[in-house]
């Protein structure tokens, strides 16, 4: 994601014009480099905590022109500090844009692989505790529930029984025989994504596993292990889950975390960090490239919208900076990501990058947000920020920044200890 971002800064710069002195991977000494035809060294630090590109002419943090530089023609666009003020903030936006193209890219291709939806009320797929406990199998077509004639997948949930215990009625076509089957709530406690870093991952349920009681009280459906879970008060719980025809015991103990209600504010509650699915879902089909990056994108601008979110929580007080994660929760959450599948790791990249591109336009000095207020700056002022003020805001950038990264990597270390102790 790093290579993305700086691939973005980099190739901007050259169609402007700007030579690139240093592409890095890492900060620090050098591990293993190279030089290309045009003078740019491409190097591995030892460092592997981000990346940075340095331009001719941009050979400190605060972007301020060195002493080697003040001897050269002032018409001189290969320098970063020399090029016009659009080609300069071209270069530094292309960063976080070329993440949010990446972005896109990986969830288009997702959706290309995971399908949409279709909206005929075909079961495509059922959960293997259900489709062995109950008469229903995939291909079924659903002609009526409770007697109320359906048209489309979604219909289905406007006519089950919303009771949450008791069975609802289907009227089913199996090949050329229509029957009448009875089947559960379909919102039954079924684990249909897992939060990396949660409880529940910590716990190490599975995609498809089936909470069947918890405190050896019976579950009707979902809400009822929600119900538990909230009330808890953060005790250790103890829960029976059937997995792939196995009945397993484990423990968990939910987390206090903040959770998004329908107004948009965060509450805190106790979570282990699961999301629901029903018994069945509809077939998908492959949507056409041009729906699929239109999705993807919609996708990107979901993680943008949340991001913004979370920091509005963080800031009103309603989101516990604790819940913030470092390098070494991000690791993890790729470990979990890769344990639920290909898919999940690549649906993480593509939040990462959307993470990145986001975190960088915030108007931190040092970060690219910071380049850019100072260019605006530049924009209105028709003159640069002085060296002094440079100086200043950049180092207090780094500070903020390196007090950041000390911050989450204590709450990755404490949920670490949580882990083991768990």
């Amino acid at each position: 994601m790093i290579f993305v971002h700086e691939f973005g800064h980099f190739i901007v710069a050259r169609l402007n014009k700007i030579d690139v002195s240093v592409f890095s991977i890492g900060f620090g000494p050098r591990v293993l480099s190279f030089r290309d035809k045009k003078g740019t060294e491409w190097q591995f630090a030892i460092i592997p905590l981000g990346g940075f590109v340095r331009f001719s002419g941009d050979d400190n943090i605060a972007s301020i022109k060195t002493q080697v530089d003040t001897n050269s023609d002032p018409s001189n666009s290969a320098l970063f500090n020399e090029a016009p003020l659009i080609g300069r903030l071209s270069t530094v936006l292309a960063g976080p844009l070329a993440n949010f193209i990446f972005s896109v890219l990986v969830f288009s291709f997702i959706i290309l692989v995971q399908g949409v939806s279709v909206s005929d009320p075909v079961i495509g797929k059922i959960n293997k505790f259900y489709e062995a406990n109950y008469d229903i199998k995939v291909n079924d077509k659903i002609l009526a529930v409770e007697g109320k004639k359906v048209s489309s997948f979604s219909e289905i949930f406007s006519y089950i029984n919303k009771s949450g215990t008791e069975m609802s009625k289907f009227t089913i076509k199996r090949g050329a025989s229509v029957r009448e089957i009875e089947i559960p709530y379909l919102l039954q406690p079924i684990v249909e994504a897992i939060e990396p870093l949660s409880a529940a991952s910590l716990a190490g349920l599975q995609i498809g596993d089936v909470f069947l009681t918890v405190e050896e009280k019976n579950l009707s459906n979902f809400n009822d292990l929600r119900e538990q879970i909230i009330n808890s008060e953060g005790r250790s719980l103890k829960v029976t889950i059937f997995r792939n025809g196995q009945i397993i015991q484990k423990s968990i103990q939910p987390v206090l975390s903040p959770t998004e209600n329908k107004n948009g504010d965060f509450a805190s509650i106790y979570r282990i960090g699961v999301a629901g699915g029903p018994i069945f879902y509809p077939p998908r089909e492959t949507p056409n490239v041009l729906n699929a990056l239109i999705l993807g994108a919609d996708a990107t601008v979901g993680v943008i919208v949340a991001s913004f979110k979370g920091i509005k929580g963080i800031i009103s007080g309603q989101v516990d900076p604790k819940h913030l994660s470092g390098p070494i929760g991000i690791a993890h959450a790729v470990s979990d990501s890769i344990n639920s599948g290909l898919l999940a790791l690549f649906s993480l990249v593509a939040i990462i990058s959307t993470g990145i591109g986001f975190v960088n336009l915030l108007p931190i000095p040092i970060l690219d947000g910071g380049h850019i207020v100072m260019m605006i700056y530049e924009f209105f002022s028709r003159k640069k920020p002085s060296e002094g003020v440079l100086r200043f805001s950049m180092i207090f950038g780094l500070v903020l920044l390196l007090s950041l990264l000390m911050f989450t990597t204590f709450n990755d270390i404490s949920r670490l200890v949580l882990f083991f102790k768990f």
